[in-house]
């Protein structure tokens, strides 16, 4: 799923959250939300841990992603 910037303002104000959009520059900048990888996601120091999902900017996949929610179980 991708959502735009001002898709999940939106989205944090359904749930109930205030948001703060000053310095917020570019609502239109698309993240990408999907399942984490079945390898999972190497944390320093923690090593390898697996999420329910990840997010990525949708233009520079390949700049890293942010864990989502607390890990579920780690894997070597």
């Amino acid at each position: 799923m991708t959502l735009t910037i001002f898709e999940i303002c939106d989205l944090a104000r359904f749930a109930g959250l205030v948001v703060d959009e000053r310095g917020i520059e570019d609502m239109d900048t698309e993240l990408t939300i999907e399942p984490c990888p079945v390898i999972g996601v190497h944390d320093e120091p923690d090593g390898t841990l697996h999420y329910a999902h990840i997010a990525y900017l949708a233009e520079y996949p390949d700049e890293g992603v942010m864990p989502l929610g607390k890990a579920e179980r780690s894997r070597s």
